[in-house]
């Protein structure tokens, strides 16, 4: 019975050692995962309400009038959102402070701003406001963009609430785009109460529009216009490298809204301390064309965002690095190469020596302006790699005659010349740093008429010494 009885108590010794070791291993990786849904939990949402207490808010609808059923949905949205973490409220009313005769197209205030706890002083506050004037939607509008704390990192959402159109000079629309743009707040809701159809197609460009025809409809868009505004939606953008893996990053990028024709979003790309592609907030009611301020630029048009999800958008970014250097002491002054397009002999960049930068992989061709230019055609960035132009430290001539007069300064390949400078006729001194090789200069004194007093001569340039040609 004994050797039973050990073989048991074996077995239990080994699961507490399995146990001991897993169990770490275990934590660690749900520690791992809270660690990695971290960031996007964090977000910070704020609403701001824009509500309409105009003169015309006191109509019949239904069984109360149209206020009372705004005032008492919202106030119910409040106990909702009293308990939702990471949302701040805010509230501002527009058309309650001024009878409509007096024609006050500034009316409108910040009753509650976003504050810890705004939702029960937004209940209080409901109950206090009486509506009785104009509809300055577009002032209103232009004053909710200073509501919104300097804070990058939230969600600024806008949820108007009207009945009527604009009835001063505003052009809300304009005001909207403009706020978008500046990324103040995300496409603003809209809520029409009991609008007919020439009047909701007014608010098509200030926003997403929700027609609310009665007071059932009013909850129902008014509950699918907070769900939306609380469901956090999240893009990452992943640049692949020549593996297919993430690790292209330090790059700008911009996003432009396809339907309402805008740059929206600038972000100079970053990995996380984790090496994934960084996350952000994003508003779903547009598609986006992309492009990637690499060099030359890549683009990705057409982008569909899944609203309330993390969306990924993956694009290859191949890069590879050109260092170009002039070796010793350079005579140039502010020496810089042009880097073409090997096809259409277009300008992709301009690139200073003694410095490293990075290209799309792919073929070129470099012009260096050196005298003579240096041409390296089809100067292949690979992928990942750094490609090293080294050119020779330069040398230089003085041409020296008695007076100014005409002629250059040929490079001179076997039987071959190509001119590489021109000559200044008024000069009688005259310096040029040139590449080390053989070179022939041709001259001719201004005050001589006859051709047959041209004058020849050859000479070399030696890295870092002077030659002196004298006329």
């Amino acid at each position: 019975m004994a050797a039973p009885r050990f073989i048991y108590n074996s077995f239990i010794l080994i699961c507490l050692v399995v146990f001991a070791t897993v169990n770490p291993i275990y934590g660690q990786v749900q520690r791992k995962k809270q660690s990695e849904t971290k960031d996007t939990t964090d977000i910070k949402t704020r609403i701001l309400f824009v509500l309409d207490a105009s003169g015309s808010m006191q109509a019949r609808w239904q069984n109360n009038s149209r206020w009372q059923v705004a005032t008492r949905l919202l106030t119910e949205i409040m106990d909702s959102l009293k308990a939702t973490p990471q949302v701040e409220v805010a509230l501002r009313v527009y058309g309650h402070q001024t009878f409509r005769d007096l024609g006050d197209c500034k009316d409108t205030r910040l009753e509650v701003p976003f504050t810890e706890g705004g939702h029960q002083q937004i209940q209080d506050k409901l109950k206090t406001i009486k509506p009785m004037g104009n509809t300055p939607i577009a002032y209103s509008l232009s004053q909710a963009g200073m509501d919104f704390p300097d804070d990058p990192l939230s969600r600024n959402v806008v949820i108007l609430i009207t009945d009527g159109l604009e009835n001063c000079s505003g052009d809300p629309c304009l005001v909207s785009y403009q706020l978008q743009k500046s990324n103040v707040f995300l496409k603003p809701f809209v809520i029409g109460l009991g609008l007919d159809l020439s009047m909701r197609e007014a608010f098509d460009c200030v926003g997403t529009y929700y027609d609310a025809h009665q007071e059932t409809a009013f909850k129902q868009a008014l509950t699918a216009v907070v769900a939306q505004a609380l469901n956090t939606t999240t893009l990452q953008i992943d640049l692949l490298d020549a593996y297919g893996k993430a690790t292209e990053t330090n790059v700008s990028m911009s996003l432009y809204a396809r339907e309402a024709q805008m740059d929206r979003y600038h972000y100079v790309h970053t990995n996380n301390s984790k090496g994934y592609s960084d996350t952000v907030v994003i508003d779903p009611s547009s598609s986006y064309d992309l492009t990637i301020h690499t060099t030359p630029p890549l683009y990705k048009k057409g982008i569909v965002i899944e609203a309330g999800k993390h969306n990924t958008v993956q694009i290859n970014c191949e890069q590879g690095s050109l260092e170009l250097v002039v070796a010793g002491v350079s005579g140039y002054k502010n020496l810089r190469a042009n880097l073409r397009n090997p096809q259409d002999g277009s300008l992709v960049a301009t690139q200073d020596f003694n410095t490293l930068r990075k290209y799309l992989a792919g073929i070129y061709d470099l012009e260096i302006p050196t005298t003579p230019v240096i041409q390296v055609r089809s100067l292949q960035l690979k992928p990942g790699a750094s490609e090293r132009i080294q050119i020779p430290q330069p040398g230089m001539v003085n041409i020296v005659c008695n007076t100014g007069g005409y002629g250059a300064i040929f490079s001179v390949t076997g039987s071959s010349l190509t001119k590489c400078y021109d000559l200044s006729p008024t000069l009688s001194l005259e310096t040029v740093v040139l590449q080390p090789g053989n070179y022939r200069v041709l001259y001719r004194s201004a005050s001589s008429t006859r051709m047959v007093f041209s004058l020849v001569k050859d000479f070399s340039i030696r890295s870092g010494e002077i030659t002196t040609v004298r006329f």
